[in-house]
């Protein structure tokens, strides 16, 4: 649960950086793939904890888009246009993924007790 919080912090502040600060795709060669590393690390390390596994697995899909996103940026690659939807887009996902499992907890199943009727009596 510690991990989807802390990941879901990560992509709230993937998109603040995508639309408020337009300067920081130009300036920062480094945050970006560092930012992908912290998504698919606090991914695998939520994935212990999910009871669901395909949110932490679609969140490590999306740390790898980051660290593409983010190699493809330090050789001057990607346009800004490019930047912008690369960073906003998986920055929303990992944020509403990790919340998504971070809070998704289902009741335990209660079976069928000795005294009452079961199904087909």
């Amino acid at each position: 649960m510690i991990a989807n919080g802390l990941n879901a912090i990560l992509g709230l502040w993937l998109v603040y950086v995508a639309v408020l600060d337009a300067a920081w795709a130009s300036t920062n060669d480094w945050s970006l793939p560092v930012a992908g590393v912290l998504v698919v690390a606090l991914a695998i390390w939520a994935r212990v904890s999910d009871h669901r596994k395909w949110q932490s697995s679609v969140n490590v899909v999306l740390g790898v888009v980051l660290l593409i996103l983010g190699a493809l940026h330090a050789a001057g690659a990607a346009p800004p246009l490019l930047m912008f939807w690369g960073v906003f887009w998986p920055g929303v996902l990992v944020a509403i993924l990790a919340l998504w499992a971070a809070l998704y907890r289902p009741a335990a199943v209660v079976g069928p007790t000795s005294g009452g009727a079961g199904v087909g009596s």
